[in-house]
C-alpha cells in the first residue's frame, strides 16, 4: 500500500528568488527592477533589493528531486504525483518570508495540517527558517495532528553555491518514507531535531540549528490544545539593566512574555512595573538555552509564571494557546518544559 505524503509549501528561503547579497555591489535601481518583476517591492511580499523569500514554486526548485524516484507519469498530474511507494501531494496555503508570519498565518498553517493529518499518513512542510521554532512547537501542542509531521528549511537560497535546501528536503521525504514518526520534527542539516529543544543559535550556516542542552527529559508527548479560532495578544519585551516604564502601554494585551537576562533576572523597576500588571507574565531569558530559576526573582511572591526552559517566542506560543483555553492555571502549562 502506498504511503500517502502532502507538502504544505509555506515559502521562505527554501524557495527564494534571488540572493541575499546579490545587491550588495550592484546599482540602486537594478535591484529595483528585479524585485518588481513580478511583483510588488513591498515588505508584505518579502521582497527587497531583488530578493524575495517563497519568491519561487515547489517544482521550480525540487522537480529534480522527485524525478530521482521516478513518478508514474500516466497517474501523475500537476502537485500531484504518484511513486512505485507513495503517493505526493503539494499544497501551497501561502508562500511567504516567516519573518512576516503573523497569528493568523499561524492559524492557518495549524488548519491545514491538522486537515492534512485526516487524509494522508505524513507531512512534510517546508517554511522560512526565521520563526521555524515557533511554527515547529505550535504545531507540537494540537492534539488533533496524531500523524508524523517535519518542518524542513534552508540557510541559503537556491541560486547560492552552499544551497542546503535540496539536501534537507530530501532528507525530510526519506525520513518521512522510512520512519514511524507520530509527532513533530525539524529537519536541518542531516538531524531530526524535537521542536521544544530546537534552537537556531545562529544566523548563517548550514549548521544554524541545534537542540538545547538545558533540557534533561526525554521526548515528552504533550498536545493538550485544540486549534482556536483566534489567538490572544501576547507581546515578549526584551530586558535588560536599563529598563523605561513610561514606554510601555500595556492595555491591549492579553499577556506578556519577559525576556530577561542569564536565568531570567531583571532590573528591580521593571520587577515593580510588570509585578502590577493583571495579565499573565512569563519570565523567559533572552540567552540561547534558558534554564529559569528563582533564586533572583522570585516568581510566587510577583505573581510571575516560571517558563523553565522554553525561549521568549516559544513561551509566546504556549501563553497564547493557554489563554485561549481559558484555563485559570496558566502555569501548569509551564511546568511540563
Amino acid at each position: 500500500m502506498r504511503k500517502k505524503i502532502c507538502i504544505l509549501n509555506t515559502g521562505g528561503t527554501i524557495l527564494a528568488r534571488g540572493d541575499k547579497n546579490s545587491c550588495e555591489n550592484s546599482d540602486k535601481n537594478s535591484c529595483e527592477n528585479s524585485c518588481k518583476n513580478g511583483d510588488n517591492n513591498s515588505d508584505k511580499n518579502g521582497c527587497e533589493n531583488g530578493y524575495k523569500a517563497g519568491g519561487l514554486g515547489f517544482l521550480d526548485v525540487f522537480g529534480s528531486i522527485l524525478e530521482q524516484f521516478k513518478p508514474d507519469t500516466k497517474k501523475s498530474k500537476k502537485d500531484h504525483f504518484v511513486f512505485a511507494d507513495f503517493s505526493l501531494d503539494i499544497i501551497t496555503p501561502f508562500s511567504m518570508g516567516s519573518q512576516d508570519m503573523d497569528n493568523a498565518h499561524l492559524l492557518r498553517l495549524g488548519k491545514e495540517a491538522i486537515k492534512a493529518s485526516k487524509k494522508y499518513d505524513f507531512i512534510i512542510i517546508t517554511h522560512g527558517s526565521d520563526t521555524l521554532e515557533e511554527s515547529a512547537f505550535f504545531l507540537s501542542l494540537l492534539k488533533k495532528i496524531k500523524i508524523g509531521v517535519i518542518l524542513t528549511a534552508s540557510m541559503y537560497p537556491p541560486n547560492d553555491k552552499n544551497y542546503d535546501g535540496t539536501a534537507n528536503l530530501e532528507f525530510a521525504l526519506k525520513s518521512a518514507l522510512n520512519s514511524d514518526i507520530k509527532s513533530v520534527r525539524v529537519a536541518m542539516n542531516g538531524e531530526l531535531l524535537e521542536p521544544k529543544k530546537l534552537i537556531k543559535f545562529k544566523s548563517w550556516g548550514k549548521d544554524a540549528f541545534c537542540q538545547s542542552l538545558a533540557f534533561d527529559i526525554g521526548i515528552l508527548d504533550f498536545k493538550p490544545f485544540s486549534l482556536p479560532k483566534a489567538l490572544p495578544k501576547v507581546a515578549v519585551i526584551y530586558a535588560d539593566g536599563q529598563f523605561y516604564p513610561s514606554l510601555y502601554n500595556l492595555k491591549s494585551l492579553k499577556g506578556v512574555v519577559l525576556a530577561g537576562m542569564g536565568q531570567g533576572t531583571l532590573p528591580k523597576n521593571a520587577i515593580k512595573f510588570f509585578s502590577k500588571l493583571k495579565i499573565p507574565v512569563v519570565r523567559s531569558s533572552r540567552v540561547a538555552m534558558p534554564k529559569i530559576t528563582s533564586k533572583e526573582v522570585n516568581d510566587k511572591k510577583y505573581g510571575f509564571i516560571n517558563a523553565n526552559h522554553l525561549s521568549p517566542a516559544k513561551a509566546k506560543v504556549l501563553l497564547m494557546l493557554a489563554l485561549s483555553k481559558k484555563s485559570k492555571d496558566i502555569a501548569k502549562y509551564f511546568e511540563n518544559f
